[in-house]
């Protein structure tokens, strides 16, 4: 991501008008919308075995302050999947449902400082809420009887921590960035097996662990 960066910086060296660029913030933006454009760019160069369940954040809002070098930050992430099928045979009938839902949400504030060409580096501290549930459904009648088997896991918890990366400005309005986290988290696992209503706990437990992330994503940021 930084060879990115800087292949992108030495393309922008050319341009008789870098004299223009030399702040990254020129004037006092309100605003930053971010998204993460990891996706796309590893589809681009063929490589679609990136996951962005892995990033904290998919989008991002900035709300800055008078001097326009820190800002208090909100990034969310998250997906919904539902599948349904059915089979039949001579055992009977199954019908079969999976959900999943999962969702991440960042709260953080933001500091900078402009290293002159168009590039500058960021530091700050991120709180970050972790919610994430999945059930699989499965109800098979014989023709005579009908039994149902429900798998149940549940996941939540949050994190806090710092992180830290280097922008480079592309536009006037326009940067490109990546960042690196070290959090400190806390996550509850819960597992559950159904069979006609009763209950059995397969799994309750409560992870303490740090999590790094080394800068493996791209953002695009536009100011408002």
């Amino acid at each position: 991501m930084l060879f990115t960066i800087s292949a992108v910086a030495g393309l922008k060296a050319q341009d008789t008008t870098i004299h223009t660029l030399a702040d990254p913030l020129p004037y006092m933006p309100k605003w930053e919308v971010t998204s993460n454009i990891t996706l796309a760019l590893s589809r681009f160069t063929g490589n679609v075995s990136r996951n962005l369940n892995d990033d904290p954040y998919l989008l991002m809002v900035r709300k800055f302050d008078a001097t326009g070098m820190s800002a208090w930050r909100a990034g969310i992430n998250g997906f919904r999947r539902r599948t349904e099928d059915m089979n039949g045979g001579f055992g009977g009938e199954v019908v079969r449902t999976s959900e999943e839902n999962w969702a991440s949400l960042v709260i953080g504030r933001e500091w900078r400082r402009t290293l002159g060409s168009g590039f500058y580096v960021f530091a700050g501290v991120d709180g970050r809420g972790i919610y994430r549930t999945s059930q699989s459904k499965s109800v098979q009648f014989d023709g005579w009887s009908q039994t149902e088997i429900i798998t149940k896991a549940n996941e939540y918890g949050g994190s806090l921590g710092g992180m830290g990366g280097i922008g480079v400005k592309l536009h006037d309005r326009i940067i490109l960035y990546t960042e690196s986290i070290l959090y400190t988290q806390m996550l509850q696992t819960e597992r559950s097996f159904l069979v006609n209503g009763n209950n059995t706990t397969l799994e309750s437990k409560t992870t303490f662990s740090v999590i790094p992330m080394v800068p493996i994503a791209l953002f695009l940021t536009v100011q408002f």
